[in-house]
């Protein structure tokens, strides 16, 4: 039997100063960004925009004063501009915050209030970075709309370039030959309002997630297993195979854990319901994928995981892979 898996949930908060609450990313997590770049925009670059609404939604920050940001942690974003009527919600691989304000003809005009933020511990060099983000809006700065529709943001010399996530994620898709093989679980997440998410941990259930030759499956669930073609957007397109029942079957009990006490919470059986739905696929770190659709992502790994175990009377030690 396997361990039960741990779930932690966190709830997406919506407040005058437009913030969302999001777990930062520790010094000793890996992280796909910190590569400066040296691509730069003249300040009159792209068409000015003329209002919030124009640019209202979800941004990943590409860049901001000369730092490329990892774009996931796991199933999550964790460096974005994200825009409202009202102002704007910030993250930069650390804390959460947001400024208000609106954007008026390619300006944007910070208003006064006070601001919430989150106050994770993330290292000098990831607070000064939050430090430098969350005080860019109060500098009123310009908003342009560049020709490959990317958003430049400019003020006293600092850069912000922001992409839709739709977009962004295609500079991380995995090579069809990238998949093939095995991989872990690792954990599931649902996604709930604004930023929020709600996600437990699989690294304790066995069996493996296989990718060969245009078939995927689960190893403990053979019966479920399908064909399908990887396309040039990075999708998972099932073409062939039995649908995954909505509810857990006894034949498939490794994924059977009944749902935990929030009804926001996922559970176990949505490892199935996402690889049956023709997921989005992209890099989540090293040596991990995601796949997801707007309500769910499945994060594998293809790195080892072992454990110690112990004699009863101590005396030897030998290596045990995970489940």
């Amino acid at each position: 039997m396997f361990a039960k898996p741990v779930a932690a949930i966190l709830a997406c908060c919506c407040t005058a100063a437009i913030f969302a609450c999001i777990p930062a990313v520790q010094d000793d997590e890996e992280s796909n960004g910190g590569v400066a770049s040296a691509e730069g925009y003249a300040p009159s670059s792209g068409t000015p925009v003329a209002s919030s609404r124009e640019i209202d939604g979800k941004w990943d920050i590409v860049r901001f004063d000369g730092y490329e940001p990892a774009r996931l942690s796991g199933a999550t974003r964790v460096a974005f501009a994200d825009f409202t009527e009202r102002g704007v919600a910030l993250k930069i691989e650390c804390n959460s915050s947001g400024a208000t304000g609106t954007v008026v003809d390619g300006t944007f005009k910070p208003q006064p209030g006070d601001r919430i933020q989150t106050l994770m511990g993330c290292g000098p060099e990831r607070e000064a970075r939050d430090a430098a983000l969350f005080g860019f809006f109060d500098k009123s700065p310009s908003v342009r709309r560049l020709p490959d529709g990317k958003l430049l943001l400019s003020a006293e010399g600092e850069e912000l370039v922001l992409q839709r996530p739709d977009q962004r994620r295609l500079d991380f898709l995995p090579l069809p030959g990238d998949l093939t093989g095995e991989w872990r679980l690792i954990g599931v997440t649902r996604y709930l309002e604004g930023n929020g998410y709600a996600g437990i941990g699989l690294s304790d259930v066995p069996g493996r997630i296989v990718f060969s030759d245009g078939q995927a499956g689960y190893t403990r669930c053979p019966q479920y297993d399908f064909g399908y073609r990887y396309t040039e957007e990075g999708r998972l397109l099932k073409i062939s195979g039995p649908p995954a029942p909505e509810l857990p079957e006894a034949s498939c009990a490794e994924l059977s854990e009944p749902r935990p006490g929030s009804i926001d919470m996922p559970v176990q059986w949505d490892v199935m319901s996402v690889l049956h739905a023709s997921p989005l696929v992209e890099w989540a770190g090293d040596r991990e994928i995601l796949l997801s659709n707007d309500n769910i992502g499945l994060v594998l790994s293809r790195a080892q995981c072992g454990s110690r175990e112990q004699s009863d009377d101590h005396s030897k030690t030998r290596e045990v892979d995970c489940a």
